[in-house]
């Protein structure tokens, strides 16, 4: 083996350690970026989770609100809406 051969090797030994360091690099590089885009998506998907819930609450808290404004008495309301108080202004007397 010649001094000329010994040199080409040693480069090519050279070229292949920096190729494999390279990769290594982007490699770890590629998965930091894949893990911090995962954590920004699961963030952003968390938020709209959460707005959408709070809409929904919201929208709850108004239906109950207007359901308990609309109710008039007592009876009519354990009564689903079926029999009223005889003294509720929403009762109707029956005339037989």
């Amino acid at each position: 083996m010649t001094y000329d051969h010994t040199l080409t090797g040693l480069w090519i030994a050279t070229a292949l350690g920096i190729m494999a360091a390279l990769i290594i690099l982007w490699s770890s590089a590629y998965v930091a970026l894949g893990r911090a885009l995962d954590v920004r998506t699961d963030r952003r998907a968390r938020q709209a989770a959460r707005a959408q819930h709070i809409q929904r609450t919201r929208a709850t808290e108004d239906t109950v609100a207007l359901a308990l404004n609309d109710a008039c008495c007592e009876t009519w309301w354990t009564s689903c809406g079926t029999h009223h108080d005889p003294t509720c202004p929403d009762h109707t007397h029956k005339n037989a």
